[in-house]
């Protein structure tokens, strides 16, 4: 019995659901063959492939712009920053409290409240990564989310690079979509219509498409665990999703399954 269909779920797949997080500073060790960072497509052009050289810090002098101040041409090491008011690190400033990093562009701007100001001369003490060459170093093929370094490029066989990439996210695709309201039709059918004796009833339907929902929301969250990302935050919020659709179609199907017959108290005489 078709219950739901592909596009009363799709109704539901609207930007409320989550979305994908671009990923920061992944180590991969590439080979001489790809390999497997993200189990998908990935948006190529957001894929950069970087290494430590060096693990002696830069020291600079410079003076804060209003805005922003560059430190670097290319991404800083997360945590290697350090500012302070001279060279002997007379007072030592803090991340976050007064200033910001941003950690992909190379910049530092002043944060309000805090104990930077406009003009002000500071000493800094940064690490930057090297930012290898696509063609030149390495090979990618963003479908798959994998990548492959190149026989005299500048990748040493074993060293470990860090990526930054923005996944592709694909789950609602027609054939996930079509599986996914075939198996929710089956299981309202088998729990509580195996007669077809309600037919295309508008509560049963919304039953079916919930439950499609749940199934989409449950694979969604397998396929981000699975993803080589070391990364639950999006999974869980899928499988939150997941079971909020679960409770509203098991609240719905509750009307359409026969009262329980359970024993009942003795009566005095």
């Amino acid at each position: 019995m078709s219950y739901t269909n592909v596009e009363l779920v799709r109704h539901h797949l609207v930007a409320t659901f989550p979305t994908q997080e671009k990923v920061y500073d992944q180590p991969v060790i590439p080979e001489s063959d790809y390999v497997t960072f993200f189990n998908g497509p990935v948006e190529s052009s957001s894929v950069t492939v970087k290494s430590i050289h060096s693990n002696t810090p830069t020291r600079a002098t410079i003076t804060l712009d209003n805005e922003k101040t560059s430190l670097a041409s290319l991404p800083l090491v997360r945590g290697s920053v350090v500012v302070a008011s001279d060279s002997s690190l007379g007072t030592v400033y803090a991340e976050n409290v007064d200033y910001i990093i941003d950690y992909v562009l190379g910049d530092l701007t002043i944060k309000e409240g805090g104990g930077l100001t406009t003009g002000q001369s500071v000493t800094v003490w940064y690490q930057s990564y090297f930012v290898y060459t696509l063609g030149n170093d390495y090979q990618l093929d963003g479908n798959r989310g994998r990548l492959k370094r190149l026989s005299g490029g500048e990748i040493a066989s074993g060293e470990t690079v860090y990526l930054d990439y923005a996944p592709v996210y694909q789950s609602f695709n027609e054939e996930i979509l079509a599986k996914a309201v075939l198996e929710a039709n089956g299981l309202i059918e088998s729990a509580v219509d195996p007669d077809g004796q309600f037919g295309a009833d508008p509560v049963l339907q919304a039953c079916a498409t919930y439950r499609a929902l749940e199934i989409i929301c449950r694979a969604s969250a397998a396929r981000e665990l699975s993803s080589l990302r070391g990364e639950d935050r999006t999974a869980l919020a899928w499988i939150k999703l997941a079971e909020t659709y679960a409770e509203r179609s098991e609240q719905l199907l509750s009307s359409f399954r026969p009262p329980f017959d359970g024993p009942t108290p003795p009566v005095h005489s």
